[in-house]
């Protein structure tokens, strides 16, 4: 009983200490376990035109750059209107192509997991429309 507490202890301060001294998440390199890149059937110019699609119709979400394989854009928090730049990078695969997300936060040295929910909250929204 002891060292299941004693784990869970541990898990929720590495919880913490992340939250409070990184401020960024990113699917290449996983920095959360919830988190992985999405693949889409189409092709990298098709997808980005989706993508851009699906962002102009969520709030606090703005376009900022599309180049031929990557899109930068970024989420303007609820409360105190942090913004953080999300950018995406789309490879081809046989099949159409595989997005990878990043997000990180402009000020700060820790996100309180909201880079995260960046990436979760645009992963499900592309779902959906996609």
């Amino acid at each position: 009983m002891v060292n299941t507490v004693w784990t869970h202890s541990l898990e929720a301060a590495d919880l913490i200490l992340r939250w409070f001294t990184h401020n960024f998440a990113n699917t290449v390199t996983p920095t959360h376990a919830d988190l992985g890149s999405v693949e889409f059937s189409a092709s990298i110019p098709e997808s980005i035109k989706r993508i851009e699609h699906v962002v102009a119709r969520l709030a606090r979400w703005r376009v900022v750059e599309s180049g031929r394989a990557d899109i930068h854009l970024t989420r303007t928090t609820r409360v105190f209107r942090f913004v953080d730049d999300v950018r995406l990078t789309l490879t081809p695969t046989p099949t159409g192509c595989l997005v990878h997300f990043e997000s990180k936060s402009r000020v700060g040295v820790g996100d309180l997991g909201q880079n995260r929910r960046n990436i979760l909250e645009l992963q499900q929204a592309l779902r959906k429309a996609l």
